[in-house]
């Protein structure tokens, strides 16, 4: 049995359903220096994980893209 985890990994696109943005705001904040997003080649990932982490420690404050 595998016992390494498996990462999972969001698009630009999951984002936006899961954010309930457009797509112009979602590439705003894959691009944003304070969100933990990765860019390989001209697309941008996020770690599901990575970005729960984020929204929970900017919960409450404002963020503008």
């Amino acid at each position: 049995m595998n016992d390494q985890a498996i990462i999972e990994i969001l698009t630009t696109k999951d984002l936006q359903q899961i954010m309930r943005c457009g797509r112009r705001q979602a590439y705003e904040l894959m691009r944003a220096r304070a969100f933990p997003s990765i860019k390989i080649g001209a697309k941008y990932i996020v770690e599901k994980e990575a970005l729960q982490k984020w929204l929970a420690s900017n919960r409450g404050k404002e963020f503008l893209v």
